[in-house]
């Protein structure tokens, strides 16, 4: 993969096209589609005691989200019970903390939502991310959940751009590319995920990027 960027990339999302647009046709090229849209992503850090029989005195989560008109999320957290004045060192997506970290790891659960509302003016100067989203514990056991979210993003100093390319050619010799370009800005966040806030105690971690992006496919005759 050739990587082509200019400043540090604030956000890696996954590449998710939702608005594809065929481009006017070119001589060797069998299609071309587009898409563009705004992007947005958040770690936490949440201590203490959460309600609904959540377990655990520790949580670490990420919510990542994307689309164009109507946005889709992504993201999980894991629950941790820590020793005082400890933190998880390792584990999560199913492994076990080392032994002498003083955590345990309690539960892992997926966050996942279609149809959100993302809104972010052109400076990227805010942004702000409304809707529900589904929360499912990893294994089937545990607390779910349909919590509404209400974040913002704030920015803070300059914005960045990366651009992302790959390719690669089939057996028959067709040749398939892909462009991904990111405008994205660190932030500050406040807002919450149902009774979770992530600006509400001192202690609280959250830290995350919000921005735009660009994409394109496209397949050629050999």
């Amino acid at each position: 993969m050739k990587r082509i960027t200019s400043g540090l990339a604030a956000a890696v999302c996954a590449v998710v096209p939702l608005v594809a647009v065929a481009a006017p046709a070119e001589a060797g090229v069998r299609w071309q589609l587009r898409a563009s849209g705004s992007l947005a992503t958040v770690d936490w850090v949440e201590m203490g005691e959460l309600p609904g029989g959540v377990p655990g005195n520790v949580h670490l989560g990420n919510l990542s989200v994307e689309g164009d008109r109507l946005i889709n999320a992504f993201g999980f957290v894991t629950d941790w019970t820590c020793e005082e004045g400890e933190m998880p060192t390792g584990g999560g997506h199913g492994e076990e903390p080392p032994e002498d970290s003083g955590c345990v790891l309690e539960a892992e659960r997926f966050v996942f939502g279609e149809g959100l509302t993302l809104t972010m003016d052109r400076k990227l100067t805010r942004a702000r991310l409304t809707g529900t989203v589904q929360v499912e514990n990893h294994g089937g056991e545990g607390p779910t959940g349909t919590p509404t979210v209400d974040i913002t993003w704030t920015g803070t100093g300059a914005t960045s751009s990366s651009t992302f390319t790959d390719s690669y050619t089939d057996s028959t010799g067709v040749k398939f590319s892909t462009r991904r370009t990111e405008t994205s800005r660190s932030a500050t966040i406040s807002g919450r995920i149902g009774a979770m806030g992530f600006d509400d105690d001192t202690d609280d971690v959250a830290t995350g990027s919000f921005g735009t992006f660009r994409t394109s496919e496209r397949s050629s005759m050999p």
